[in-house]
C-alpha cells in the first residue's frame, strides 16, 4: 500500500488545526467543484490542487472561508501513544496499537481493505461531496439494483 499525504489544515480566524487525510482533502475538493473523481486520477494531482483551493475550504469550527494547508510533516503524524490511520488520517486508538503493533490503518479502513473496499476510486456526491456507499434498493419492480447512496443528503444512483 502506497503511503499516504497528511495535510494540516488551519484556520487563523479561529486557530483552528486539524490533520486530514487524503480522502478528506479529495472530498473537500469536490465539495468545492475543483475536482471531479475519475476512476485513474493522480495523487501528485490531488496534492498540488488542494494545497492551491484550500483557501475556498470553509472552517468546521467557525464557518469561515481561507483556511489554509500544508503537507503535514511527519513527526506531526505520530503524538506520544497516537498515530494516524495512513488512509483516514483518524486517531488509531492505543488498544489496537497494542494489539496490533505498528500498523498503518485504523479497524474500520483494516475490515474495509480485507473485504476488497478500500480503493481509491470512490464515487462521491455531486451535491455534498460525501464519499457514497452502495447499497442495494428495490425500485419497485420486485428487482433489487446496486446502488450508490450518499449516507449525509441521501441522495442515490443506480450503478451502472
Amino acid at each position: 500500500m502506497a503511503k499516504t499525504i497528511l495535510f494540516e489544515v488551519r484556520c487563523f480566524q479561529c486557530y483552528w488545526v486539524e490533520i486530514w487525510g487524503f480522502e478528506r482533502a479529495m472530498r473537500e475538493l469536490v465539495r468545492m467543484g475543483r475536482y471531479r473523481v475519475t476512476a485513474n486520477f493522480d495523487p501528485d494531482i490531488i496534492r498540488e490542487l488542494f494545497l492551491i483551493h484550500a483557501a475556498l475550504a470553509v472552517c468546521p469550527n467557525c464557518g469561515k472561508s481561507g483556511l489554509t494547508a500544508r503537507i503535514a510533516p511527519e513527526e506531526s503524524w505520530t503524538w506520544a501513544d497516537e498515530v494516524c490511520c495512513e488512509h483516514c488520517g483518524k486517531i488509531i486508538p492505543a488498544e489496537r496499537l497494542a494489539a496490533v503493533p505498528k500498523t498503518p490503518l485504523c479497524v474500520n479502513c483494516q475490515s474495509a481493505a480485507e473485504r476488497g473496499a478500500l480503493t481509491n476510486d470512490a464515487k462521491y456526491c455531486p451535491r455534498c461531496g460525501d464519499a457514497m456507499s452502495l447499497k442495494s434498493i428495490s425500485l419497485g419492480d420486485g428487482i433489487t439494483r446496486p446502488t450508490l447512496v450518499c449516507p449525509n443528503c441521501r441522495r442515490w444512483k443506480r450503478k451502472t
